[in-house]
């Protein structure tokens, strides 16, 4: 490693650090992303005004043209179920299975339905934070713990699992070939560990702010939302979701075809309880939320493209390529660690099969089961991802009514602690035994 090499590499380091702090100042990513960007230039010699205005911005639009329909359409899926009450049935329903006793298991199971049926995080955390908080009251425990359980059940298997709809899992279908349920036993054996992980930290939690004397309070500014009669009933609200979920698995259509039949659907299914007057607004909300989720995330991306042109990345990358290690850890640290670059499942996954997807596919021709790779790949992008600066992060944070200060260590635990042991641990010693 060279002086070049080493400053480049320092320099990187310095960024993601500062990233961390300002992310922890409720500094804005959009703020972030540009400055993030404007260092790593400066640190790596990379021509700066060409840094910003070219290599910056291609990033990050790329990624905003990439996935913006993925985004807008899991919106409106999402903002059709909570306007019209299903969502809040479902989240009801699990509620009063497991009651306040079980809140953890409630909240979590509410978040992965909604992500196995394709709607976005960050329309499932609007769906879900109601009913979560309703089960907080009725346990009495601080809402500080909110997000590490919700997040713990959209962000982690149900996100990265077998099956899912989630973006893991479908680039890893475009780039690789496979199915959506590929590398199913290490797969759904690591799924299983990761949410049993998550409830136990979580009551864990739970329980040490209980010895600590600590209660709930509803959070200043939200408004109560209580259960509506004139909701749709249990079966129904959940057809269009498990739609979704039976095209994309078994008829292969593209996830974007998925959500547009999921949508009409839930629009027939829910017409009766959709709120009339308010339907154009419905829709432009959910437009613009998906705007801002997409920056959020895309802004951060954009740095990652800024990173890739450096000479650290380029060395790190070689020493990745030309090492003798097993594919199947390759596929597990590539992409945990372009994750934690770009602070982004959906970005880091996508970077790495840019960078590594032809060796994979090598890989693939050598003998190693491609299905094993993909779900690697996508288990791995759901770890590092979840590092302070991811953009989603602080939107469900200032949608919870917390911040990093409060609410990070949980998140920290459930969203990357749990996904990569999970990966390292159970589903990487699978496929090294199993293939």
């Amino acid at each position: 490693m060279n002086n070049e090499v080493l400053i480049s590499g320092l320099g990187l380091l310095a960024t993601f650090i500062g990233m961390a702090v300002l992310i922890f100042k409720r500094v804005s990513p959009i703020i972030i992303g540009p400055l993030a960007a404007i260092l790593v230039c400066l640190t790596s010699g990379l021509p700066l005004f060409k840094g910003v205005t070219e290599t910056y911005m291609s990033g990050t639009t790329g990624f905003f043209l990439s996935y913006f329909f993925i985004f807008l359409l899991g919106n409106i899926f999402g903002n059709i179920y909570q306007n019209s009450g299903a969502a809040a049935k479902i989240g009801s329903l699990i509620s009063k299975k497991f009651g306040a006793k079980h809140c953890m298991l409630a909240c979590m199971m509410s978040a992965a339905i909604l992500s196995y049926g394709g709607i976005n995080s960050f329309v499932i955390i609007f769906s879900v934070y109601p009913i979560a908080l309703k089960l907080f009251e009725d346990a009495d425990l601080p809402t500080y713990l909110l997000p590490g359980i919700v997040c713990g059940g959209m962000w982690t298997f149900a996100m990265t699992g077998p099956f899912t709809p989630q973006i893991p899992n479908v680039v890893s279908m475009q780039y690789l070939g496979t199915p959506s349920y590929a590398g199913l036993i290490p797969g759904i054996t690591g799924a299983a560990v990761m949410a049993v992980s998550i409830i136990i930290f979580m009551n864990h939690s739970a329980k040490k702010a209980r010895l600590r004397g600590e209660h709930f309070q509803w959070p200043e500014g939200v408004k109560r939302v209580e259960e509506e009669d004139d909701s749709p009933n249990g079966i129904l609200s959940i057809i269009p979701l498990a739609l979704v979920l039976i095209l994309f698995n078994i008829t292969k259509l593209d996830i974007i075809i998925c959500l547009l039949i999921g949508i009409i659907t839930a629009l027939i299914l829910f017409h009766r309880h959709l709120p009339k007057p308010e339907m154009l607004d419905m829709f432009n909300n959910a437009a613009v939320s998906s705007v801002t989720v997409i920056i959020n995330t895309a802004v951060i991306v954009g740095f990652g493209s800024v990173a890739k042109a450096t000479p650290f990345y380029q060395y790190a990358t070689d020493v990745l390529l030309n090492s003798d290690a097993n594919p199947y850890i390759v596929a597990a640290v590539g992409a945990n660690i372009f994750a934690g670059i770009l602070g982004s499942a959906s970005g880091g996954i996508s970077l790495m099969y840019e960078t590594l997807g032809d060796t994979f596919i090598e890989y693939g021709s050598q003998g190693y089961n491609l299905g094993f790779i993909h779900r690697l790949c996508s288990d791995g992008c759901g770890g590092l991802d979840s590092l302070p600066w991811n953009g989603s992060i602080v939107s469900v944070f200032a949608i919870c009514n917390t911040t990093h200060k409060l609410s990070y260590k949980y998140n920290f635990v459930t969203c990357l602690i749990v996904p990569v042991a999970a990966t390292f641990l159970v589903a990487l010693p699978l496929c090294i035994i199993i293939g």
